[in-house]
């Protein structure tokens, strides 16, 4: 498991700690060697924010990871993630959950809080 920050100039792969068993990642860099690519002049459409939802969720449920766990951080049901104001015209396209423990994908695709995740079956480990 890792996730993988990139672009056109560097590469830094970021893995598990013994301190935080899990990676995440939304519309940004986080990690010390990519932030300063992070183009602040766009709307990441609060990826702080959301990064900030998923990671303490993450922390406070640590050893109890779960398909379950991770439908609810995307649904909102943690804090802010997905609820845009739609007179905006912002909403989430899609979301997914590698479940790698047990080689399956989890896709929404839409709004988790309004749409289900269904298992995608086209990519096979």
């Amino acid at each position: 498991m890792a996730n993988v920050e990139c672009n056109n100039e560097k590469i830094h792969i970021i893995h598990p700690s013994k301190e935080n068993d899990f990676v995440l990642s939304t519309n940004n860099f986080y990690s010390d060697e990519m932030k300063q690519y992070n183009n602040l002049s766009i709307d990441d459409w609060k990826s702080n924010e959301r990064y900030q939802v998923a990671y303490s969720a993450l922390q406070q449920n640590k050893n109890q990871f779960s398909l379950n766990l991770a439908k609810n951080i995307l649904c909102g049901k943690h804090g802010f993630m997905c609820q845009y104001d739609r007179k905006k015209d912002a909403d989430t396209v899609w979301s997914v959950i590698y479940d790698t423990r047990n080689k399956k994908i989890y896709r929404a695709e839409g709004n988790p809080s309004r749409r289900a995740f269904k298992e995608d079956c086209r990519f096979k480990f």
